[in-house]
């Protein structure tokens, strides 16, 4: 996806995971010193940067073997504070979970992040149809 989507739990820096995470726990179990689960909603996060040369080959190996490549490093090249987010207590709510989150990013209407879930679909649609 893209830095938009990522869960407002991660801490600032290069390593983040975004909505894409099916659960799967593989991210955890390769950096358990970097990435926790928020068990509210089955969601990875980074809730520690890396600060070792161990803990960074421990998180990419989280970021290389993502099934959904949820597990992202591109956050050094965003401004975490500027850079819109998508509402995620709005989207939690589709599901009947009462989330709320904190972040001094500005947040992304809900019906935006609709719109723009929608269009991916239909490109996916498009590029996965068989003639």
């Amino acid at each position: 996806m893209n830095f938009a989507h990522r869960y407002p739990l991660n801490v600032p820096g290069k390593f983040y995971v975004d909505d894409q995470c099916t659960d799967c726990d593989l991210c955890r179990e390769c950096a358990p010193n970097n990435i926790r689960r928020d068990d509210r909603y089955g969601q990875s996060y980074v809730y520690k940067q890396p600060e070792s040369d161990e803990e960074v080959a421990a998180i990419m190996e989280g970021v290389e073997g993502c099934p959904t490549e949820a597990v992202r490093n591109d956050g050094d090249q965003h401004d975490w504070d500027r850079e819109p987010i998508i509402d995620w207590a709005a989207s939690l709510g589709r599901f009947d979970y009462e989330a709320s989150f904190e972040t001094a990013a500005p947040v992304i209407p809900y019906e935006q992040t609709l719109e723009e879930e929608r269009l991916a679909m239909e490109k996916w649609k498009a590029e996965n149809e068989k003639p």
